[in-house]
């Protein structure tokens, strides 16, 4: 995916011992938020492979709520978390964002 820390792609990284609680608790997210100055959730798109990750973007209120099935769940057990998209891999988020 190209990512560099400390370069332009990556603008922060932020881990589970930064925050009081990790997911399906929103504050990993917030947390972003707050280290990359957005502060509208109706600009964040959370991606993630679990039903955790999904939880967590739905209770932070993210626009988009994204679950791709390159993880261990498989599209029936992604699919009962509420979410907006469900994708068979990450390359394919530039189509909905």
């Amino acid at each position: 995916m190209g990512w560099r820390i400390g370069g332009d792609l990556i603008d922060a990284r932020i881990t589970s011992d930064l925050v009081p609680a990790s997911r399906p608790a929103p504050y990993l997210i917030f947390r972003a938020m707050e280290a990359t100055g957005v502060t509208s959730t109706q600009r964040v798109l959370v991606a993630g492979d679990t039903p955790n990750d999904l939880a967590a973007g739905m209770n932070a209120g993210a626009a988009y709520v994204v679950g791709v099935l390159t993880g261990s769940f498989d599209a029936t057990a992604l699919g009962r978390e509420p979410h907006t998209h469900l994708l068979p891999s990450v390359a394919q988020l530039p189509k909905i964002a």
